[in-house]
C-alpha cells in the first residue's frame, strides 16, 4: 500500500515493527511498518477500539526545527479540512509531540501503481469511473484551499467502494518551506506526472492537479507513462517540450486525458467540469452502481483489494517490477532513481524557460523585438545509438526541486551543447545577491543561507560550504588560494581547496565584493573603506569613516576608486588618505570602472565620468535615465551600464556618443560582461540576456523565472572556459553555455 507522507513501502509486504521503531504513537499501538521516506516512518497503527490508522512519523531532526512545526501544524490544519468521500482524512495529529505525527484513515487497499503493474491497463470504462472518483477526490481537497502537487499512481488506494487520494496534506506544502519538509536533492512531485509550470518555476495550481489526473488517468489505461520511461529528467523534459503519446487509449478516454494534458493551465478543465463531464458519459454504464460496488475495479485488481481488505496485515506481496520505481511514493533525487539502475536515454535535457516550447527540431531564429523576445530553448533531443565518453552535467532549470545545496543535472554531449543551454542549477535556498568568482575549475558564490559555496564549474556539485555567521551579500574573490568574502559583520579569508577558515577582520555589514591587489584586500562597508593584509588579515588602514561603502572598489595605479554614500571617493591605496571626492550630493550603489584616466560611475542622472586625477567630471553623459545597482563595464573604446528603465547600454568611452541600446521588460541592476563580442546581463524582468554588440541583435535570451538580479547587490554574469555562471534572487546558481 502506498503509505503517503513520501515514504516508500517495502518490498515484502508491511514490516514487523523493529527495535529502533516505537511501540505506541499518541494513542494508537504500533502494529507494522508501512514504509519509509524522505520525511519520517509510516506505521499500520490501532486505536483503542481497534480501528486501523496509518501513523506517519516525522523524522526527529525535522521535528526540532520550529519552523518545520509551524510548517507541518499549518499543512495539517490544511488537511483536516479535506473531508471527501475519495480521499483518506487526517484522523488526529499531534505537530508539537515528541515525535510529531498524524494518523490518517486506513485505506486496507492496493495502490493503483501496484495494481496497473501486477495486471496491467484497465478498460474504458473502469478508467472513466477511476476518472470520476479521482476528480471528486480533488474537488474536495481544492475546496479546502489545498494543492495536492503530487498526485500519481501510488497516492491512489483502490477501495471496494471506490478509490482514495492520499497525502494531499503534506504535498500542499508550499515553495517557501519545501526546503524544510524534503532533504536536498528530492523533488516535489514525480517525473511524468508533473504540470509544465511546476517543471519551469511558475505558480502552481488547481489546474497542475489536473494535470497530474491526466497522467494518471493515461498510465492507467494504456498501463505506461503519457511521458515514457527513462531518467527523472527525460521524462520532465518530455512533460514541457513534448506531446503525451496517447495512442493506446480508449476512444472515450484519449480526449479528456488530451485536455488534461494541455501545456497551458488556462486550457485545461476545471475539476468541476470534468465532473460534469463524466456524469455526461455515465462510464457506459450504471454509474450510481459502479462508483460504489468493487465491480467498478477490474477482476484480478478486485481480488486483490479482496484480500487486501480482508488481511490487512499481510498485504499482496508487491512485484518486484523496476516500472515501480516510477510511481514510488519516496522522493526521488535530482539523478533519477537509485536502483534499478536505469540508463539515461540519449536525449538530451534542457532548460525549461518557456511556457510555449518548441515543437521541432529546428530552434527558429528570434526576430521579435528584444522588449518581448521568445524565450531561448533548444531543439528536441536527438536519438543515438550510445553514449559518448566527452559528457557534460546538465541540468534541467526550474524541476520543481526544493531544499538547500542540491544540483540537478543530466549528461549531454559536447556536440549537443548550445549557447544558451542550462548545463546545471544548484539551489542553496536563499537570496543569491553575490557575484560568482571562477578559478581553476571551481566556482565560488556567497548566499543568504549564511554560507560561502564551492562548486565543481563542471558539474555544479558542492565541494563544500563555509558556515558564517550572518548573510553572504558579498561577491568573493579568489586569489593565490584564498577567497576572500565578506558578511554582515565580518570580512573572511577562506583557504580555496578545504573551505577552512584562515582568518577573519571586523568591519561593519559588506555587501561589495573585495578587491585584491599587492597583497592587500580593499573592501567596503558600512562603516567606510578597509585596507586589509591579505596573508594575516591585520588591519592596513581605514578610510571614509562613517560613509557607507557598499560598492565594489577599484584599483588603479595605487588608487582606490568607490561609490560610497556621500559621492565618489578617491583615496591613496597605500595609506588611506583622501586624494578627491566628486559628485559629493550623490548616493552611489554603482561601482566604479576605471579606464583611459577616466573614472565611469552609475547614478541618479544616468552615466558620470570624471578625470581619474582630479575628479573633474565630464559633461553629456546621459543614458536615458537613472542607473541604480548597475556598475559599468568598459570593453572595447565602450562603457556598458544598465538602466533603471529596463535599458542597457553602450556609450563611447570618449565621445559619449550612444552605440548601443537594448530594452528589456524591467529594471537592469547588473554589471554587464563582454566576451566574443557578446555582452551578457541580467534584467529583473527574470532574463538573462546575450546580444551581440556589433548589431544588437539578441543572440538568446534564457529565463530563470524569476528575478536574475536585484537593485540591492545584484549578481552579475560571469564567463569562463564557454560557461557563464550567475546567481538569482530566488537563491539559483545557473551555469550556462554560452
Amino acid at each position: 500500500m502506498a503509505d503517503g507522507m513520501g515514504a516508500r513501502p517495502e518490498a515484502d509486504g508491511f514490516a514487523a515493527p523493529a527495535d529502533v521503531d516505537p511501540p505506541r504513537v499518541g494513542r494508537y499501538r504500533i502494529v507494522a511498518r508501512l514504509g519509509e521516506g524522505g520525511m519520517g516512518r509510516v506505521y499500520l497503527g490501532r486505536s483503542p477500539s481497534g480501528r486501523a490508522v496509518a501513523v506517519k512519523v516525522v523524522r526527529p531532526d525535522l521535528a526540532q526545527d520550529p519552523d518545520f512545526r509551524r510548517r507541518f501544524a499549518r499543512e495539517v490544519g490544511a488537511a483536516r479540512k479535506v473531508n471527501g468521500f475519495f480521499t483518506a482524512g487526517v484522523v488526529e495529529a499531534d505537530p508539537e509531540g515528541s515525535p510529531a505525527w498524524l494518523a490518517t484513515a486506513y485505506v486496507p487497499g492496493v495502490s493503483l501503481g501496484e495494481a496497473v503493474v501486477r495486471h496491467g491497463a484497465w478498460p474504458e470504462d473502469a478508467v472513466l469511473a477511476l476518472a470520476a472518483g479521482l476528480a471528486e477526490a480533488l474537488e474536495a481537497i481544492h475546496s479546502a484551499g489545498v494543492i495536492h502537487r503530487d498526485l500519481k499512481p501510488s497516492n491512489v488506494l483502490l477501495a471496494a467502494d471506490g478509490p482514495r487520494v492520499i497525502d494531499f496534506g503534506i504535498s500542499a506544502a508550499t515553495d517557501s518551506c519545501a526546503s524544510r519538509l524534503t532533504q536536498p536533492g528530492m523533488l516535489i512531485g514525480t517525473p511524468g506526472f508533473m504540470s509544465p509550470e511546476q517543471l519551469t518555476g511558475k505558480p502552481v495550481g488547481p489546474a497542475s492537479d489536473v494535470f497530474a489526473l491526466g497522467g494518471v488517468l493515461a498510465f492507467t489505461a494504456a498501463g505506461r507513462s503519457a511521458f515514457g520511461t527513462g531518467a527523472a529528467e527525460a521524462l520532465n523534459f518530455r512533460a514541457v517540450y513534448e506531446e503525451p503519446d496517447l495512442d493506446a487509449l480508449p476512444p472515450r478516454v484519449r480526449p479528456l486525458v488530451a485536455d488534461c494534458l494541455a501545456k497551458d493551465p488556462g486550457d485545461r478543465p476545471t475539476v468541476g467540469a470534468l465532473l460534469d463531464r463524466l456524469a455526461e458519459e455515465r462510464w457506459g454504464q450504471d454509474a450510481e452502481q459502479k462508483s460504489h460496488e468493487v465491480g467498478w475495479l477490474p477482476g484480478p485488481v478486485a481480488a486483490d483489494v479482496r484480500a487486501r481488505a480482508t488481511a490487512p496485515e499481510a498485504p499482496v506481496p508487491a512485484t518486484p517490477d523496476p516500472r515501480l520505481l516510477l510511481w514510488s511514493s519516496e522522493a526521488t533525487g535530482a539523478a533519477g532513481p537509485a536502483a534499478p539502475h536505469v540508463a539515461p536515454p540519449p536525449s538530451t535535457a534542457l532548460d525549461v524557460p518557456a511556457p510555449h516550447p518548441p515543437r521541432g527540431h529546428d530552434h527558429p531564429r528570434d526576430t521579435t523585438t528584444p522588449r518581448h523576445p521568445q524565450d531561448t530553448t533548444a531543439p528536441r533531443p536527438r536519438r543515438q545509438a550510445g553514449i559518448s565518453r566527452r559528457r557534460l552535467l546538465l541540468g534541467l532549470a526550474g524541476a520543481g526541486v526544493a531544499g538547500a545545496g542540491y544540483t540537478t543535472w543530466r549528461l549531454l554531449d559536447d556536440a549537443e551543447r548550445r549557447p544558451g543551454q542550462l548545463l546545471w542549477t544548484f539551489s542553496t535556498g536563499k537570496t543569491v545577491n553575490s557575484t560568482p568568482a571562477v578559478a581553476d575549475g571551481v566556482v565560488y558564490i556567497g548566499s543568504g543561507d549564511r554560507r560561502l559555496y564551492a562548486l565543481d564549474a563542471a558539474t555544479g556539485k558542492k565541494r563544500w560550504a563555509f558556515e558564517t555567521g550572518d548573510r553572504v551579500q558579498s561577491s568573493p574573490a579568489v586569489v593565490d588560494g584564498v577567497v576572500y568574502v565578506g558578511s554582515d559583520s565580518l570580512l573572511y579569508a577562506v583557504d580555496a581547496a578545504t573551505g577552512k577558515r584562515r582568518w577573519q577582520y571586523a568591519a561593519g555589514a559588506i555587501d561589495s565584493a573585495p578587491v585584491v591587489v599587492d597583497g592587500v584586500v580593499y573592501t567596503g562597508s558600512a562603516d567606510g573603506l578597509h585596507a586589509v593584509d591579505a596573508a594575516t588579515g591585520e588591519k592596513r588602514w581605514t578610510a571614509l569613516a562613517p560613509s557607507y561603502v557598499n560598492t565594489m572598489p577599484a584599483v588603479v595605479d595605487g588608487v582606490v576608486y568607490v561609490g560610497s554614500g556621500d559621492g565618489l571617493r578617491a583615496v591613496d591605496a597605500a595609506t588611506g588618505t583622501e586624494r578627491w571626492s566628486a559628485l559629493t550630493d550623490h548616493i552611489f550603489s554603482s561601482s566604479p570602472a576605471v579606464a583611459k584616466g577616466r573614472v565611469y560611475i552609475g547614478g541618479i542622472d544616468g552615466l558620470y565620468c570624471v578625470n581619474a586625477s582630479d575628479g573633474t567630471e565630464y559633461e553629456d553623459f546621459p543614458v536615458g535615465g537613472p542607473v541604480g545597482s548597475s556598475s559599468p563595464t568598459v570593453a572595447d573604446g565602450v562603457v556598458y551600464v544598465g538602466g533603471d528603465k529596463g535599458d542597457l547600454y553602450g556609450v563611447n568611452a570618449l565621445t559619449a556618443k550612444q552605440r548601443l541600446k537594448f530594452p528589456t521588460a524591467d529594471s537592469v541592476d547588473s554589471r554587464p560582461t563582454v566576451v566574443d563580442g557578446v555582452l551578457y546581463f541580467g534584467s529583473d524582468d527574470g532574463y538573462l540576456y546575450a546580444v551581440d554588440v556589433e548589431t544588437t541583435d539578441l543572440r538568446w535570451r534564457f529565463s530563470a523565472g524569476n528575478s536574475i538580479d536585484s537593485f540591492f547587490t545584484p549578481s552579475s554574469p560571469v564567463v569562463s572556459d564557454g560557461v557563464l555562471y550567475i546567481g538569482s534572487y530566488a537563491g539559483k546558481v545557473y551555469a550556462i553555455a554560452v
